[in-house]
């Protein structure tokens, strides 16, 4: 049984461009690759090599200090500089760049593969950080704290497997051609934990991946694991939607979902979790969808983190008309790529590129019509118009009511809005006002 959750919207889905395509790798790597040491929400990772030290795939690079995430070279070569670059969230960003020898040498201080049958909390705490994991659906959040804190708390894993983002098809892939090791990294972490329960979620088209979970379930017997698909309806990819939905729980204002017992992790980040767990692979790579109308040939890549997005793109053909917005995620909170020598991340899912009929006209701003439609759309009850009001006022008192750090950013309230009001950054002002107390920035 499915449970509903409050507002959402339902924007073109526009995945059958890439949904058919395999993941693909690439025909060649490029000849530099670019390690961002900011690659999680937590802060920048510490270099631990120097320019012209030589480096061999899977060998760390940078190391958690008391930020970061722990980094590796994800091919073989020679680090050239340790340099700003451009960086995929905007700005530029230090990052390690390594030239490329193309001999695909390993690293030679890869861990054992553990046993699944004795693994202990410790160990996988250890090895995901070891292994630099972090939220790989978007939050970034460094995944062994976040199993840290989950552990003894939880009844209940999800899987997400939502990828409620119009165009983006690579989770899906993902699922439907490694599900056999998804469902075993899935039940690793779920025992961990002390979860009694596993539940990968799919949106409800996704027939080819349900059947092919629902066989290997069928053969392992195991009865605490099950697939779900449900209704697309965005955002349903949110941690406290998916929750919601599937429990029925609803995460209390400013709470976590271990408030409601549930622990919540992206279906790369699963993946990526087993495979350090069971070959002793660290994080180097991750499918990406490389889509939009303006691009050649759309198509689902497994690609070395760190590699250039110019150099997936021209993997697809490159354009075949001008993009009129080229994205990193997807149109509804991606971002606006400002480089395309911008590299792939450990949370880059998709490199959307949009022509012009294929997303809003960026026009001025009307007058609010008071039709309430963000106020019904908007998943957190945040009521998005009454907050714009407030914020005009400039009214302390009565913005501090409201539970503004619940705000996702989904966009679904500039979205919906007729009068096109950006909605979105409306929250994020206000929020910024709160906790400036309402003093000037």
């Amino acid at each position: 049984m499915t449970h509903s959750f409050f507002g959402g919207v339902y924007p073109a889905t526009r995945k059958d461009m890439t949904r058919r395509k395999p993941l693909a790798r690439l025909s060649h790597t490029p000849q530099e690759l670019i390690i961002p040491l900011i690659m999680c929400a937590d802060g920048p990772a510490t270099p631990m090599v120097r320019p012209g030290d030589p480096v061999t795939a899977g060998q760390p690079i940078a190391r958690r200090g008391q930020t970061g995430a722990t980094a590796h070279a994800s091919v073989s070569g020679r680090v050239t500089a340790i340099e700003d670059r451009p960086h995929p969230w905007g700005g530029l960003s230090p990052a390690i760049v390594i030239q490329n020898d193309e001999r695909g040498e390993h690293y030679g201080g890869r861990p054992a593969p553990l046993d699944p049958r004795l693994l202990t909390l410790e160990q996988l705490v250890e090895r995901v950080e070891w292994a630099g994991i972090v939220g790989m659906g978007g939050g970034t959040y460094p995944t062994w704290q976040k199993i840290a804190e989950s552990a003894g708390k939880v009844d209940t894993l999800i899987v997400n497997v939502a990828e409620c983002e119009p165009y983006v098809t690579a989770d899906y892939r993902l699922l439907l051609e490694r599900s056999e090791h998804i469902l075993r990294g899935a039940q690793a972490i779920a025992r961990c934990l002390g979860a009694d329960r596993v539940v990968v979620v799919t949106e409800g088209d996704k027939l080819n991946a349900v059947e092919a979970v629902e066989r290997r379930l069928r053969r392992s017997g195991n009865g605490r694991v099950q697939i779900i698909p449900v209704r697309t309806c965005y955002p349903l990819g949110a941690e406290k939607q998916i929750i919601q939905t599937v429990t029925g729980r609803e995460v209390p204002p400013g709470g976590v979902p271990t408030d409601v017992h549930c622990a919540v992790f992206n279906v790369a980040t699963v993946f990526a979790i087993q495979d350090a767990l069971f070959q002793g692979r660290p994080l180097t790579h991750r499918a990406v969808t490389i889509t939009g109308g303006a691009v050649t040939r759309p198509r689902n890549l497994w690609v070395p983190i760190g590699t250039p997005l110019r150099h997936l793109l021209e993997t697809c053909g490159g354009l075949k008309e001008e993009a009129d917005r080229i994205l990193t995620g997807g149109p509804m909170m991606g971002v606006a790529l400002q480089d395309l020598e911008a590299p792939v991340m450990k949370d880059t899912n998709s490199l959307v590129c949009l022509t012009d009929w294929e997303h809003k006209p960026d026009t001025p701003a009307g007058v609010c019509i008071r039709c309430g439609k963000c106020v019904g759309a908007c998943p957190m009850h945040l009521a998005p118009t009454v907050i714009r009001r407030y914020l005009e006022d400039r009214d302390l008192n009565k913005l501090s009511r409201f539970p503004l750090e619940d705000c996702n950013s989904c966009g679904c309230c500039s979205f919906i809005c007729p009068a096109q009001i950006p909605l979105v950054e409306t929250v994020a002002q206000a929020a910024n006002f709160v906790k400036r107390g309402g003093a000037a920035p």
